[in-house]
């Protein structure tokens, strides 16, 4: 099976959900804290859309929470 689309650019690899989380919480158990793009650039074999949408769902499930920095910036954190 080709990895290409019909246009002739290469897909995107689809990674499943667990793998984000998983690697979302190797990230924040060695830093308690970070930005979330220091977050992204840490799961460097995920998009920025696979990692934001992860961390918005563990988020609502309070898998971790997200802390208003400045202007528009979040950090991400494990629960207390």
């Amino acid at each position: 099976m080709s990895n290409r689309h019909v246009s002739g650019r290469a897909r995107t690899p689809i990674a499943a959900p667990s793998d984000v989380r998983r690697h979302i919480f190797d990230a924040l158990r060695r830093t308690r804290e970070c930005d979330l793009e220091e977050l992204v650039r840490g799961c460097p074999a995920f998009t920025w859309n696979q990692v934001f949408l992860e961390v918005d769902r563990m988020s609502r499930t309070g898998e971790v929470r997200l802390v208003p920095r400045k202007a528009g910036a979040y950090a991400v954190r494990l629960p207390a």
